[in-house]
């Protein structure tokens, strides 16, 4: 069993702008305020580095891992979870007068149905918020 849940947000933004919002882990919380608690990333921005980030309420802080990196385009996340995997994949698609960006996110594996209860209701309360923040402050950043 698979569970995906994604939002689009439409913005005025230039893709730069957008992109250097999301490889400031640290502030990640400035646009996913419903999402993040406090987040960061052990090395640059790329393939292979490693993260952690804490959502609000009483879900544990979760170790992430790059696993797909883009610059301008795209990047994707993965949390191992025991029995399944939690992906957010985060995409940067030129518009009409600026950019859509697209969050996604994804859980799979055996034991899906044991991490869905708890994780659904903070993913999709915090992906749309977090996505329709961040088109509009990338929008005011240029």
């Amino acid at each position: 069993m698979a569970w995906q849940f994604e939002h689009t947000a439409k913005s005025a933004a230039a893709k730069e702008r957008v992109w250097s919002r999301y490889v400031d882990v640290a502030n990640w919380r400035e646009w996913s305020v419903e999402g993040v608690e406090w987040s960061r990333l052990d090395g640059p921005f790329e393939v292979g580095a490693t993260g952690k980030s804490k959502p609000p309420g009483r879900l544990p802080a979760g170790s992430f891992r790059l696993d797909a990196v883009a610059p301008d385009q795209m990047f994707r996340s993965e949390t191992k979870l025991p029995g399944a995997r939690l992906r957010f994949e985060h995409v940067i698609q030129p518009a009409d007068a600026g950019v859509t960006i697209t969050h996604r996110a994804e859980l799979d594996g055996p034991l899906t149905w044991l991490w869905l209860p708890p994780l659904r209701k903070s993913i999709e309360g915090g992906v749309p918020p977090g996505g329709e923040r961040l088109a509009t402050l990338a929008a005011a950043d240029q």
